[in-house]
């Protein structure tokens, strides 16, 4: 459920964030045809600034036009994001499926079946383990 509602979280995000882009996009060349004698920045800042503070009211306005760029970039911007959030992360990539092809130099984390092998692990008390370290380290040679 919490992968879900992060996935939806994402799909939210990246069709507001697309969604302005096409809002932009779309209402560019008509704004460049308008003042075409007189474009400045200050008026080409309004214009993305009033577009970023009211989408509603421009998406509205752009669909009683019927402006083609919006026509095709809104149904855009909903595929897109959909596939952002729901269906582009669905692929594992090769580095999460590495105990599959076991190339030398990749690391991943060993499975418990690979450590703990029959036959090949013992088990040792603590107190016999301190007694063996101990004995490695006595100087056998007596010098």
């Amino acid at each position: 459920m919490k992968k879900f509602r992060n996935r939806l979280m994402v799909w939210i995000v990246s069709l507001l964030i697309l969604q302005l882009i096409a809002i932009n996009i779309a209402g560019l060349l008509p704004f460049i045809a308008e003042q075409k004698s007189q474009l400045s920045t200050e008026a080409f800042l309004n214009f993305i600034l009033q577009n970023i503070q009211h989408p509603i009211l421009q998406s509205t306005q752009m669909i009683q036009e019927k402006n083609p760029l919006f026509l095709l970039g809104s149904p855009s911007a909903i595929i897109l994001s959909f596939y952002i959030a729901f269906i582009s992360n669905r692929r594992k990539t090769q580095y999460e499926l590495a105990d599959k092809y076991g190339v030398h130099g990749s690391s991943r984390f060993a499975l418990p079946s690979e450590i703990f092998t029959h036959g090949e692990t013992l088990g040792v008390a603590p107190q016999q383990l301190m007694k063996d370290l101990e004995a490695s380290m006595i100087d056998h040679r007596k010098e």
